[in-house]
């Protein structure tokens, strides 16, 4: 996944930016933010204050966070512009980043009382 995210960073900042010249980089910015923005709003604004995670947390983070539903985004976006979306590598690069180093969340196996 380290490749992978090096190579996406080199397409995305070095080829798209600087090469053709053809890059938004705001909206490159928002699509790396973007996992993270949709998932941990949702989960900030439901536990308010609690002490744990609600039991949809993990899902909710790791649906943004699988390349199985950037895939479809890209290709159907893109299809349907009818232009590639290179802000759109941003998000896989965010997950692809964040897989490198290990991170995703599973879900509490403690029971409530």
């Amino acid at each position: 996944m380290l490749l992978i995210t090096i190579i996406l960073l080199i397409v995305v900042f070095y080829w798209r930016l600087f090469v053709v010249r053809d890059l938004n980089l705001l909206e490159t910015v928002f699509w790396i933010i973007f996992p993270d923005l949709a998932s941990f709003i949702p989960i900030g604004l439901a536990v308010r204050g609690a002490k744990e995670w609600p039991r949809w947390g993990p899902t909710l983070y790791n649906f943004f966070h699988t390349l199985l539903v950037w895939i479809p985004v890209f290709a159907i976006w893109s299809l349907l512009s009818g232009a590639v979306q290179w802000p759109f590598l941003g998000w896989a690069g965010h997950i692809t980043a964040d897989r490198s180093v290990g991170y995703y969340l599973r879900a509490s196996t403690r029971r409530p009382d």
